[in-house]
């Protein structure tokens, strides 16, 4: 994928270079430029939206935060087999196959880690954007196309989530190179996100953007800390839309306990939640009682409770209700 640190910088390119043909040109730029932001904003809504889900469900700690927590989980639960390969020229990076044996990823072997972990992750998105389409391969011939701009958004979100790079780089103080090194991903990569993702709060911004991200680099944070404070609610909020799911609560406490009620989640007394619980686990089992007009529903792990120490449990706690 091509940047450009601001439309004004292509345009005096263009300028320069091709004088007869600049006026119409940079019309195109600056209307194509417009719609790459635009795009870059859609798709990573989309990815935070499955991404922040995935965070809260699983209560990831933001300073800890890796890919591999989202991606593994991802290739675990759709069941896609992850797989090397090497062209000798590196010409193809990454590859998606969707047929009737399943879907595939593969990447190319020989390329360093924090490329191959952008490959993956590319490889990805187009699986969960839901790309139309069977075969889809990431090379150097087609980094214009629709699709791998979008492939690359999410790869880029996922690396690098917006409320995880303000827990590093504001809250923690931690350098461009430490950010980079935690979250292995390339220097031109974390360059190129800090841009894109300061883009879609400070429009129009371009230079000053670049220039606190290149001083960043160089050690001097004070000029993207500022710009980190004026925008860290809005981060945050987006964040704390999202909510751990019931399912994913009541798996986890249930795991550790081999047991719950509604006492402690009140969404447990609708009995339409039960089907759900019971479908993530076939060793959960689901119940409910009653007493001088009280109740109380209880989720239990078969293996650890036989159904009468379960019941046993949940009486005890609705007579202390």
């Amino acid at each position: 994928m091509i940047y450009f640190s601001s439309s004004r910088h292509l345009s005096a390119f263009f300028i320069q270079y091709t004088q007869p043909y600049w006026f119409s040109f940079v019309i195109y730029t600056e209307r194509r430029y417009r719609s790459l932001d635009e795009l870059y904003a859609r798709v990573s809504k989309i990815t935070k939206q499955r991404l922040y889900q995935f965070m809260k469900d699983q209560d990831i700690s933001l300073l800890n935060y890796h890919f591999r927590y989202y991606f593994d989980h991802c290739i675990d639960v759709n069941q896609i087999q992850v797989i090397p390969h090497h062209f000798s020229n590196h010409k193809i990076e990454g590859l998606t196959v969707n047929d009737s044996l399943g879907t595939s990823f593969s990447y190319e072997k020989d390329n360093p880690k924090v490329k191959q972990n952008f490959t993956l992750c590319h490889e990805l998105g187009h699986f969960i954007l839901k790309h139309d389409g069977n075969y889809f391969a990431e090379s150097i011939d087609n980094q214009e196309n629709l699709i791998e701009h979008e492939a690359n958004i999410f790869s880029a979100v996922v690396l690098m989530p917006d409320i995880v790079l303000l827990s590093k780089i504001y809250y923690s103080y931690e350098t461009f190179h430490q950010v980079q090194n935690s979250l292995e991903v390339s220097k031109q990569a974390l360059f190129f996100r800090l841009l894109d993702f300061l883009r879609e709060y400070y429009s129009g911004k371009d230079s000053e953007i670049k220039q606190a991200v290149e001083t960043y680099i160089e050690g001097d944070n004070a000029s993207i800390y500022r710009m980190f404070y004026d925008i860290r609610e809005q981060i945050i909020e987006e964040f704390h839309q999202f909510q751990p799911s019931l399912i994913n609560q009541v798996k986890q406490r249930v795991s550790k306990l081999g047991f719950t009620t509604s006492q402690e989640y009140p969404d447990l007394l609708n009995q339409d939640n039960w089907k759900a619980i019971k479908e993530e686990n076939i060793n959960l089992k689901t119940w409910l009682i009653y007493n001088k007009g009280k109740s109380i529903a209880y989720v239990w792990d078969k293996e650890k409770f036989s159904d009468e120490e379960a019941r046993k449990k949940a009486e005890i706690q609705l007579l202390l209700m």
